[in-house]
């Protein structure tokens, strides 16, 4: 007779599971013991992560590399609750992450048992759904329930928690449910309304300066081709939030890059110019609109595809929202706006925004003798490897650097902590990605700070021989707090700034991963030339100087016309 672990763990496959991120303890034990021989078989792989936070960092590293549910599990107490500041960090980005944790037995629930924690009550605001189980027979539907919640309508991560007692109870009879039953829950579904799609192409279509941002919801939908097809098909200039980088090339002629707090200038000016704009996929968050106000006072005409309906009504009035899945309806829209046909040139407007790209180029591309640039080291990192390589990010000033100057070339290759901002979230999520995509190169963009939050997980990565390359910009502080100290803060720099430890060639190498001290753009090509050529985790250590900023920048609370190009510690 099965096991409810020996259930838990024919539920995962028959999800088609691959892939466990995990650490085991006490009270989810009974699920390592039962997939023992699916391991010997190689028919599951277990990555046995150095810290909970970034087994379900690596869970959604391969969630967004592959576009499908990541998995990682805990045991109870601290177990799960190391668990939070990944799962909040999926929810925030929208990632689908399933997360098993062992629960103490059910007769010991709520009584302070040894290594017991409240998970439904600490998940219930950090996660899309969590549920416990109550019985042995609750097993194979809502692990189906779990994947089924986690990867439909607005994905998200669920938690699952299974009292230990129920892991080792048998069972004779297993029906295995052909399809979910969550009560209560519909998915938010795709709502195609000919009078709204006619509207938004009427509004695309006789706009003089119209523009398309692209989101996260863009990449999940795989919406990458509709995108371009209508900007192509009318010449509407895109830009993108920081997560939506990931879904449009950035050597497309009409892309601008992603706007928002530290975005390109040129691109937040052309979205304040505009006077129409179809957002796909963002939910209008506070990093991308700094202030809703300033967007209402350019009076322009809002269209927006969300799959989520109350991101239309959190910021301010939507024109035109249309709700679903935006591959779908961009479709729609494109056959709209072929049957009305253009009503505008729009080469004026077009030229514009090259004027804005061209006149804010002044300010970033520039070289210091003696120093490594972030722009270039990012420019030599990018053609030293492949097209459609993988890139993770720590959360820092070498975030906001690679939200500027990263050319994202291929969609799902640009993975990083927007909504929450995790520390620490770069390292671990390459892993994860490298596992979704073995066959891809995976780069982490990571800065000393972040880096450090999650670096024991280096262990795995070598252990496991998942060869994936860290690049550090070691600034010896925690820059992007520094930066606002410094400007912002009457230069009252405090509790930011690293001593010499440690040393990141010694540290990689105690690993047993390769480590490299790059401190030329030659040896940071050469660095990664080798790394990719050995096929073993490397670290890449590149020096940076602790006064440079990251550019652009507002002040806090800030328009996006109060941009800051230049730094404003030095005379102009």
């Amino acid at each position: 007779m099965p096991s409810g672990a020996r259930l838990v763990v024919d539920s995962l496959k028959r999800e088609g599971v691959k892939v466990i991120f995990g650490i085991p303890g006490l009270a989810n034990m009974p699920i390592y013991d039962a997939f023992l021989e699916d391991l010997q078989n190689g028919e599951l792989r277990h990555v046995l992560m150095r810290h909970e936070q970034a087994a379900v960092h690596a869970a959604d590293g391969f969630a967004r590399a592959s576009g499908r549910p990541g998995v990682c599990t805990a045991t109870s107490g601290p177990g799960a609750t190391n668990l939070v500041t990944g799962m909040v960090t999926a929810y925030w980005d929208s990632s689908p992450v399933v997360a098993l944790t062992g629960q103490v037995v059910r007769p010991v629930i709520g009584k302070m048992a040894f290594q017991e924690a409240d998970t439904p009550g600490i998940f219930a605001n950090a996660a899309k759904y969590v549920v416990q189980l109550k019985n042995i027979y609750e097993i194979p539907i809502w692990i189906k329930n779990a994947f089924y919640i986690a990867s439909t309508g607005r994905p998200g991560p669920v938690v699952v928690d299974i009292p230990r007692d129920i892991q080792l109870e048998k069972i004779e009879d297993v029906k295995w449910p052909e399809r979910p039953e969550v009560k209560g829950y519909r998915p938010f579904r795709t709502i195609i309304d000919p009078v709204k799609i006619k509207r938004a192409a009427e509004i695309l279509v006789e706009a003089e300066k119209p523009i398309i941002l692209a989101g996260t919801g863009a990449v999940w939908s795989n919406a990458t081709p509709e995108i371009l097809e209508l900007s192509e098909l009318l010449a509407i200039p895109m830009v993108s939030t920081l997560p939506g980088k990931s879904a449009i090339p950035h050597d497309h002629p009409l892309f601008l890059g992603a706007m928002g707090y530290y975005g390109r200038a040129e691109a937040s000016m052309a979205a304040l110019e505009s006077d129409a704009m179809l957002v796909v996929g963002a939910r209008l968050s506070d990093r991308t609109f700094t202030s809703y106000d300033e967007m209402i006072e350019t009076r322009k005409k809002f269209i927006m595809i969300n799959i989520d309906p109350t991101d239309s009504e959190r910021a301010f009035k939507i024109d035109v929202p249309m709700y679903g899945d935006a591959k779908v309806l961009l479709r729609e829209i494109i056959k709209a706006v072929r049957e009305l046909g253009r009503k505008r040139d729009n080469s004026a407007w077009v030229k514009r925004v090259k004027e804005l790209r061209d006149y804010y180029a002044q300010f970033y591309y520039h070289e210091e003798d003696g120093k490594l640039k972030p722009w270039k080291i990012l420019k030599t990192i990018r053609n030293s490897i492949p097209r459609d390589s993988i890139v993770t990010t720590g959360v820092g000033q070498h975030q906001m650097w690679s939200e500027v100057f990263w050319e994202v070339l291929e969609p799902r290759t640009f993975l990083s902590s927007t909504g929450m901002g995790t520390m620490g979230f770069g390292l671990p999520a390459a892993m994860g990605a490298k596992m979704a995509r073995p066959d891809k190169v995976v780069v982490d963009l990571d800065g000393d700070g972040s880096f450090l939050m999650t670096a024991n997980n280096l262990a795995t990565a070598v252990d496991e021989h998942i060869p994936i390359i860290s690049v550090i910009f070691d600034n010896r502080t925690l820059g992007l707090v520094r930066q606002v100290q410094d400007l912002f803060q009457s230069r009252r720099v405090v509790g930011v700034d690293y001593g010499p430890s440690p040393d990141f060639v010694k540290f990689a190498e105690a690993f047993g991963a390769l480590g490299f001290n790059a401190t030329s753009y030659d040896e940071i090509e050469r660095s990664i030339k080798t790394a990719i050529k050995e096929n073993i985790p490397a670290v890449i250590r590149v020096p940076i100087d602790k006064e440079e900023l990251a550019l652009p920048t507002l002040p806090p609370g800030g328009k996006l016309k109060q941009v800051i190009v230049r730094d404003p510690r030095k005379a102009t």
